[in-house]
């Protein structure tokens, strides 16, 4: 059975769904190491990893539009922060970066007018054009695989997922909640499920993006 190290968010929901259909066990962390590393293209960069497959695009949206000169992002050091930081260079955006600790806490600063605008979940609004649109970056979360043996059945073990969750979002979104290590509200998974692109593509070109989020990372 091939262990799969996965951050517990959008990247490991196919992963969950496949988990007892396939020979592959998940174990939730974003730190040590393992021969097949999900997790957002930006943590992988960031920690030195290869991409070797994008597997989910559109996670993030600024809401209501870009502007500041408050900007909200969930946590410092985030892909939504790195994103927009080049988002802000890219039109000539000046503002200052707060950061919340939830999805839920930047909406109240967004609603309550201490932001003026948040960088935010598309399980949360639905955007004209996601953040990753605005900068040009390939995905949002993909794959690190260290043995060639191993693509074919990870590869498989996602679309696996995919195709569980297009088949039945409701169930798929009871299934994912019930298997996270971490409080995510039901909604919110069945939205990402049914709103992101999720894939299985070769990182192919991505040379100009890994060096903006080394530009830009914290």
């Amino acid at each position: 059975m091939q262990k799969i190290m996965a951050a517990p968010g959008p990247v490991s929901y196919p992963l969950i769904l496949a988990e007892s259909k396939a020979d592959i066990s998940i174990d939730f962390d974003k730190e040590g190491y393992s021969d097949v590393i999900a997790d957002s293209i930006t943590s992988l960069i960031k920690r030195g990893l290869k991409v070797d497959f994008i597997t989910v695009k559109e996670l993030l949206a600024v809401h209501p539009k870009l502007k500041g000169p408050k900007i909200g992002v969930f946590r410092k050091g985030s892909a939504g922060e790195i994103l927009v930081k080049a988002a802000m260079d890219k039109y000539n955006i000046k503002g200052e970066i707060i950061y919340a600790d939830s999805w839920q806490q930047l909406l109240n600063l967004l609603n309550s007018g201490e932001l003026n605008s948040a960088v935010v979940s598309i399980a949360l609004v639905k955007p004209e054009k996601t953040l990753e649109s605005i900068v040009g970056a390939p995905g949002a979360c993909g794959v690190n695989i260290n043995k060639k043996e191993l693509i074919k059945p990870v590869k498989d073990a996602y679309e696996l997922g995919i195709n569980i969750a297009k088949k039945d979002p409701d169930e798929a979104a009871d299934r994912i909640v019930s298997r996270l290590p971490v409080d995510v509200p039901r909604d919110f998974v069945y939205k990402i499920i049914t709103n992101a692109e999720y894939f299985f593509r070769p990182a192919e070109n991505i040379d100009s993006f890994i060096e903006l989020v080394k530009k830009y990372k914290a």
